[in-house]
């Protein structure tokens, strides 16, 4: 009898672990935003790997075996963002859209961005992102886990960059990877991710792998509104000819 309680005590306790187990393992939505504050590929992957529980949220993308939310254009300030088709909650934050950013510029180098927009404020986010080591940018945003990547070491790695400071662009040769706290005209926030300065496609495509589908896309319509250009200059080209052999000939005089 007592052998029996003892079989059934440990059969329950089992149980009770395994479920207590089962509802303390992070959610597909919270390992979403834990692998996005990496700032790498992980965050791809794990859109790809849980396309039905996000699509209840916002709808995706695959192309080229790469799984990403679309918004309009990168390219466009009014068009870089989606709203969610419904609030995803995260240790108690509210995240209501994601943003994706593309900003070219001459001399400074590349800037990417991408994340999410948060109806919180900076201080709920600092203190629920408590692990993340958080410092002023300036005086709307704040900065955390800034690193720095020499394109020109011997063995170039990712290193913590203590002197990632407002309005210094990363220098030649270097690349450079950190998270934004941003605030927003809305009373929003935006938590995004960046990859900028003098990146080279080989290493923008390792932690962005979504971009590459993107510039095969616009590279594609370069080329067909060049094509066009051509035709349209070669079909002038032909109509003025044809008008001109049309025209009269002026006879001389006797």
């Amino acid at each position: 009898m007592l052998l029996k309680k003892f079989t059934l005590f440990i059969c329950f306790s089992f149980v009770s672990y395994t479920v207590f187990a089962q509802d303390n393992k992070p959610s597909v939505t919270d390992n979403l935003v834990d692998t996005f504050l990496n700032c790498d590929n992980q965050f791809f992957q794990h859109l790809a790997e849980n396309k039905q529980t996000v699509s209840e949220y916002v709808d995706l993308t695959t192309k080229d075996n790469v799984t990403f939310i679309p918004v309009e254009s990168i390219y466009q300030q009014d068009k870089n963002s989606v709203n969610f088709k419904k609030p995803l909650k995260y240790h108690g934050l509210t995240i209501t859209g994601y943003q994706n950013i593309f900003i070219p510029t001459n001399l400074s180098g590349q800037y990417y961005y991408w994340g999410f927009i948060f109806d919180n404020s900076q201080e709920e986010i600092i203190k629920t992102l408590d692990k993340l080591n958080w410092s002023r940018y300036n005086e709307k945003v704040y900065i955390a886990n800034s690193k720095i990547y020499d394109r020109n070491a011997k063995s170039p790695v990712w290193k913590n960059n203590p002197y990632s400071i407002d309005s210094v662009v990363p220098r030649l040769g270097t690349i450079e990877k950190a998270l934004y706290l941003e605030s927003m005209d809305n009373k929003q926030n935006s938590l995004l991710c960046s990859i900028q300065g003098d990146l080279n496609k080989e290493l923008l495509y390792k932690d962005r792998p979504d971009i590459k589908p993107l510039d095969e896309e616009f590279e594609k319509i370069r080329q067909e509104k060049n094509k066009a250009y051509k035709l349209k200059k070669q079909q002038e080209q032909q109509e003025k000819k044809a008008v001109s052999e049309n025209q009269p000939q002026s006879t001389k005089k006797q």
